[in-house]
C-alpha cells in the first residue's frame, strides 16, 4: 500500500513538472496526497530534474521513491486535469492500487492538432511584431521564420541533441532566415523580426518560475534553474550573433528602440498574443478568452504604472501583481491552478526585446548598452517573481481568515 502511494506521488509529480507546474503547486498537491492516506514523516525532496519522496505508514513501514525529471514543456489542461486529480483522491480516497489507472485518466485529456499550435504560434508572434514597432510587411519573414522554428523544435527534440548546441542551431537558422527575407526585401526591420521570432524559444516562464522559486524557499532548486537558464540563454545568443557576424554584408539592424504604437492597439494586440500562446499551452477553446482578458489586463496596468517614473523594478511589480491577482481570482472560483490563468496573463510582461537588445550592444561593441539592458531585464524579472509571490502571500492569508471563520 505504501509503495503504490509513493509510486502514484513521484509520477504525479513527474507530469505535474512536465505539464508547466511551478514546485510550490507539486510540493502543495504531493503533502496533501500524502496527508490523505494518514503517512507519517514525509520527506519531499523536489528539483525540476528531480524528485525524492519518502515516508512511513501506520505500522512504522518506511519506503521512498525516486524520479529524474526530462526537460519540461507546458500543456495546461493537462496541468488542470492533474491538479484536478490531487483533489479527487483527497475527496473518495481510493485504493491505493487504483491510483497507477486515475492517473493514466488524468494524462489522457484533448490536445490541439500540430497546424493549430502553429496557427497560435503565428498569431502570437504576429501581434508582438505590431507590439515592438513592425509594420505588415515585417509579418512575412515573421510568419515564415516562426514555421520553420516550430518545426526545428520538433526535430531537435526527437534527436536528443544537447540542448545548448540545440539552442545555438536553432538561433543560427532563426537569425539566417531572417536577414534572408530581408535582403530579398520581404521584411524592413530586422531587428524588429529578431526581437519577436527569438519569443518562441526564449524561457521566459522557466526564468520568471527560477526567480520565484529563489524567492519562495527553494533556493537550490531556484539557482540550478538560474544557472542551467542563463547558460540556455547565451547559447540563443551566440546562434544570432553567429548569424550576423557570418553575414555581416548583408545585415542592416536598425534603431533597436520601441517605434511609438498606440496605447489602445497595443491592449488588443496583448488581448491576442496571450491568446496566441494559450493555443500554444493547450488553454481550451472556451478558455481562450479569460487567457487574453488576462494579457489584456496585463499590458493596462503597464500602460499606467510605467509613465509615473517608478523604478523598473516597482513598476513590473505591481503589474505582475494585477495579472496574478485576476489568475488567482478565476482559479478560486473554478478550483483551478493559478497558473492555468497567469502563464498567458504575463506574456506581455516577459522582457524578451531586453535580451535582444543587450545581444545588440554585444554586436556592435556597446558595453553600456549591454550592462544596462541586462540590468533592466534582470529588474523586469524580479519585479514579475516579486508580483507572484506578492499575489500568494495575499491569497494564502484571505484563504486562512475564510477557514477561521468558518
Amino acid at each position: 500500500m505504501l509503495e503504490d502511494i509513493l509510486i502514484f506521488c513521484v509520477n504525479l509529480s513527474r507530469q505535474l513538472i512536465l505539464s508547466g507546474a511551478n514546485l510550490e503547486r507539486v510540493y502543495l498537491a504531493i503533502n496533501f496526497v500524502c496527508r490523505t492516506y494518514n503517512l507519517q514523516d514525509i520527506s519531499i525532496f523536489l528539483l525540476s530534474s528531480h524528485i525524492s519522496i519518502s515516508a512511513s505508514d501506520s505500522n512504522n513501514h518506511y519506503a521512498s521513491r525516486q524520479a529524474s525529471i526530462p526537460p519540461a514543456g507546458i500543456n495546461l489542461e493537462r496541468l488542470r486535469s492533474l491538479n484536478q486529480l490531487s483533489y479527487k483522491v483527497a475527496e473518495i480516497k481510493p485504493s491505493p492500487k487504483l491510483l497507477d489507472k486515475m492517473l493514466s485518466r488524468a494524462m489522457n485529456v484533448k490536445e490541439y492538432k500540430d497546424y493549430i499550435i502553429i496557427l497560435g504560434r503565428i498569431i502570437a508572434m504576429s501581434c508582438l511584431s505590431f507590439i515592438f514597432g513592425g509594420g505588415f510587411l515585417d509579418l512575412v519573414p515573421v510568419i515564415f521564420v516562426t514555421v520553420i522554428m516550430h518545426y526545428l523544435l520538433i526535430y531537435l527534440e526527437k534527436s536528443g541533441l544537447d540542448k545548448i548546441l540545440a539552442n545555438i542551431l536553432i538561433m543560427f537558422i532563426a537569425t539566417s532566415c531572417a536577414i534572408f527575407f530581408i535582403h530579398l526585401g520581404l521584411g524592413k526591420k530586422l531587428s524588429v523580426v529578431l526581437i519577436t521570432v527569438s519569443m518562441v524559444v526564449i524561457p521566459g516562464i522557466p526564468l520568471v518560475n527560477a526567480m520565484r522559486n529563489l524567492l519562495c524557499g527553494h533556493e537550490n532548486n531556484g539557482i540550478l534553474q538560474m544557472l542551467k537558464i542563463f547558460i540556455e540563454t547565451m547559447a540563443l545568443a551566440m546562434g544570432i550573433y553567429i548569424a550576423l557576424a557570418v553575414f555581416k554584408s548583408y545585415v542592416i539592424l536598425g534603431a533597436f528602440n520601441f517605434a511609438h504604437v498606440n496605447n489602445y492597439l497595443l491592449v488588443i494586440l496583448s488581448f491576442f498574443a496571450s491568446v496566441g500562446f494559450a493555443i500554444v499551452f493547450h488553454i481550451p477553446v472556451k478558455d481562450l478568452y479569460l487567457a487574453g482578458l488576462g494579457g489584456a489586463l496585463a499590458r493596462i496596468a503597464l500602460i499606467s504604472l510605467a509613465p509615473l517614473n517608478f523604478h523598473r523594478l516597482l513598476y513590473m511589480t505591481l503589474s505582475a501583481l494585477v495579472a496574478s491577482l485576476y489568475a488567482e481570482f478565476f482559479a478560486v472560483t473554478r478550483r483551478q491552478p493559478s497558473t492555468f490563468f497567469v502563464y498567458p496573463a504575463i506574456i506581455p510582461l516577459i522582457p524578451g526585446d531586453l535580451f535582444l537588445y543587450a545581444i545588440s550592444g554585444i554586436y556592435t561593441g556597446a558595453t553600456e548598452r549591454v550592462i544596462d539592458h541586462t540590468l533592466n531585464c534582470l529588474y523586469s524579472l524580479s519585479g514579475l517573481s516579486l508580483g507572484f509571490v506578492l499575489c500568494s502571500t495575499i491569497s494564502h492569508y484571505v484563504r486562512r481568515l475564510r477557514y477561521s471563520r468558518m
